[in-house]
């Protein structure tokens, strides 16, 4: 039957080429990879091994020694700023959120600029994190570090394998040449106020369990516009409900046997091969498909031997739903503040 046929209502999903169909199993067998070592091996924060390949995997879709290094580089620079962070905080708590915002201007200058978009980018999210999970006193940091700097070297490690297997043969267009001052200068501004913001609320509430809403409130900020940021917050919070939902399905399927790690890796392969599948039709960067990767590769990581999915799932999808909504409140807010009372006259002339 030809798609002629068809009637004009009904969506026709183009075939998934053979360059589009690699990049789907790479970011599926690397995490699956990733979540298998660390689940057999019994390590904490298995959460980082299963979600680094994703970022990695998905994020570029080639490997080159330069991304390498700028991922392996972003950990270093986030566990040595949380450190420090963690130091000036104990003694003065304002010095703590300067420096915080300091360091979110450089990263989301990075990030405008374009070359070092992904150290950037992993090394904002990984403080925002790991800064975070450190501040509780329960929270043994040697081995939160440890296992921050491990699945990073792990995830290169799998990048690098399965690209070996399954290697990228199309030409990746090249970043567009450098924007306009002021439109860098916006959003730099923008992106470190927010995530400024984000952190503080982080650190007054007690939210020990709301890790994925805490980077969701950083993930959204990439775009680093309010159009860009609405965006992001729709598939965020679109990409966490399925990820949620098929977690949930997970459980239900395995019931009591959610601790046997060979189930519960061949299932986590599946959806994350569904996912990633998904990623790569959309063609949009970190959009649905991505983000339902990521919520999944999250839950997963997360859970424990005895744990159980639906309470878990559920929070998740709700703590990642207000958190969203308010920092989109606060990137509206802001980005009114640049446009109108700053006079930012380049951006406003540039929309």
């Amino acid at each position: 039957m030809s798609t002629d046929a068809l009637p004009a209502s009904a969506p026709v999903h183009p075939a998934l080429g053979e360059h589009a169909w690699r990049q789907a199993c790479r970011i599926a067998i690397g995490s699956t990879f990733g979540l298998m070592v660390v689940k057999l091996a019994d390590w904490p924060f298995g959460v980082f091994f299963g979600l680094y390949p994703v970022l990695l995997l998905g994020l570029v879709p080639v490997f080159k020694l330069p991304i390498a290094l700028q991922f392996i580089a972003s950990s270093v620079a986030s566990i040595a700023m949380v450190n420090l962070l963690l130091l000036l905080g104990n003694a003065s708590p304002i010095l703590a959120v300067a420096v915080f915002f300091a360091f979110s201007l450089l990263c989301f200058r990075l990030m405008a600029n374009g070359p070092l978009f992904l150290f950037g980018a992993l090394s904002m999210v990984a403080t925002s994190v790991l800064v975070h999970l450190a501040s509780y006193p329960h929270v043994p940091k040697s081995d939160l570090f440890n296992a921050q700097f491990i699945a990073t070297l792990l995830a290169v490690f799998i990048a690098a394998l399965v690209h070996a297997l399954l290697p990228e043969k199309r030409n990746i267009p090249r970043p567009a040449g450098a924007k306009p001052l002021g439109v860098v200068r916006h959003q730099m501004l923008l992106g470190a106020v927010c995530a400024s913001a984000s952190f503080i609320a982080f650190q007054l509430l007690d939210l020990s369990d709301s890790l994925s809403a805490q980077a969701a409130t950083v993930l959204i900020l990439f775009p680093m516009s309010l159009a860009g940021g609405r965006s992001a917050a729709w598939t965020r919070v679109a990409g966490t409900l399925l990820g949620t939902v098929y977690a949930l399905v997970l459980q239900l399927i395995l019931y009591t046997h959610v601790s046997q790690v060979v189930f519960i890796v061949a299932l986590y392969g599946i959806g994350m091969l569904l996912f990633a599948v998904m990623h790569v039709r959309e063609n949009a960067g970190p959009a649905v498909g991505l983000s339902g990767a990521t919520a999944l590769a999250v839950l997963i990581g997360q859970l424990s031997p005895t744990g159980d999915l639906y309470g878990v799932s559920l929070y998740r999808f709700s703590s990642v739903a207000v958190a969203v909504l308010a920092m989109l409140l606060c990137i509206f807010a802001f980005d009114w503040f640049l446009r109108w009372y700053l006079a930012d006259r380049a951006v406003v002339a540039a929309r």
